[in-house]
């Protein structure tokens, strides 16, 4: 968040996360959560009302051997003919964009033995992970 808020000011005060109790602690290349999440919050940020509550980006233990991570935005939502292409290569809605942000993310999130996934109840992405826990 706090890079995020580096790059992307306007951001302040707009991002709310919460956090299950317990060890959040996942199994992963690091590098490749920081890309993954910088790609939700970015998408999330440009598609957002980019007010106060523009995004919140919720972390919970899902089956105590996994963690998700969900990045939900205050837009209108992914269009139904759209949800089935987001992570296709080159699909974009943009203008000046590539298409491969999520295609990219959801393909760093599998190399991880994670998913990555459009969840259009929350209108948010859900990444899971597997979690580190101490035996």
């Amino acid at each position: 968040m706090q890079e995020f808020i580096l790059i992307r000011q306007q951001a302040v005060n707009c991002i709310e996360l919460q956090a299950d109790k317990g060890d959040l602690i996942v199994w992963c290349d690091s590098v490749h959560l920081q890309q993954i999440i910088w790609n939700l919050m970015n998408n999330a940020w440009r598609h957002s009302l980019q007010n106060k509550n523009a995004i919140r980006v919720i972390f919970c233990i899902e089956e105590q051997n996994e963690i998700s991570i969900t990045v939900i935005d205050n837009g209108a939502g992914v269009s139904a003919e759209n949800q089935l292409q987001l992570f296709e290569p080159f699909f974009t809605t943009e203008p000046s964009g590539t298409g491969l942000g999520l295609y990219v993310a959801r393909e760093l999130a599998q190399a991880n033995h994670g998913q990555l996934i459009y969840r259009p109840e929350v209108n948010g992405f859900e990444l899971t992970l597997p979690r580190m826990v101490d035996e």
